[in-house]
């Protein structure tokens, strides 16, 4: 009996406190596990989501540990107090960004066929144009990286920038700033791409990430 009471105790750790929350029309998986500060994996495992970009408005989803609701469209991460530096870096701000190009994705994040893919590619036309996804300033604009072919790097802020490669041709140099939507270059087969399409990054702090979190 008692050995069935400690099994029956450990396993009440397997259902963690928290509090549901319903999904608003345009949020994503990954805004709500950033505004309540949840790891985006740990998160998907929890409420049993084989695939993490696929939530919609009005789904309940389980926040564990979280105590209240919030609105995740209008939260702006809370910036740490001048006297408390030692603490790890906030949250990278939350930007809405649009679609650089529509079109299949043909590639996605992740490992793929045993590589590491750092982003997507995106099916195009030969000379659609491609937008840049948030506004910034061009830190890139050439195609000397191999493989990449024309490509353009935008910086939007200390926190993300985005990349754009294998383009025909690139419509803005370094040091321009450009706006959300605005044409920056145009779908190619430029490096080592076989057929026209856009390979898309973003980065978050340097590193590569999942577009289709950041997306809408």
């Amino acid at each position: 009996m008692k050995f069935f009471l400690i099994i029956l105790l450990s396993g009440c750790a397997f259902f963690p406190s928290g509090i549901y929350h319903r999904v608003q029309k345009g949020e994503t998986l990954w805004r709500i596990s950033r505004v309540y500060e949840v790891d985006l994996d740990e998160l998907a495992r929890i409420n049993h989501l084989a695939d993490a970009t696929k939530i919609r408005a009005g789904q309940m989803i389980f926040i564990p540990g979280a105590k209240e609701r919030k609105d995740t469209l209008a939260y702006v991460p809370k910036r740490p107090s001048p006297e408390r530096k030692e603490e790890a870096k906030p949250p990278p701000e939350l930007i809405d960004f649009s679609w650089p190009l529509q079109g299949e994705i043909l590639t996605g994040f992740g490992k793929q066929s045993g590589k590491r893919h750092q982003g997507l590619d995106i099916a195009g036309k030969e000379g659609v144009p491609i937008v840049a996804i948030y506004g910034g300033i061009v830190t890139y604009s050439d195609n000397k990286l191999r493989g990449y072919g024309n490509m353009v790097i935008v910086k939007h802020n200390e926190d993300y920038s985005s990349v754009y490669a294998h383009n025909s041709i690139n419509l803005v140099k370094e040091g321009e700033r450009v706006n959300k939507g605005q044409a920056i270059a145009q779908v190619g087969a430029t490096g080592w791409a076989e057929v026209p399409h856009l390979h898309f990054e973003i980065r978050e702090r340097g590193k590569a990430v999942n577009p289709v979190f950041y997306l809408p």
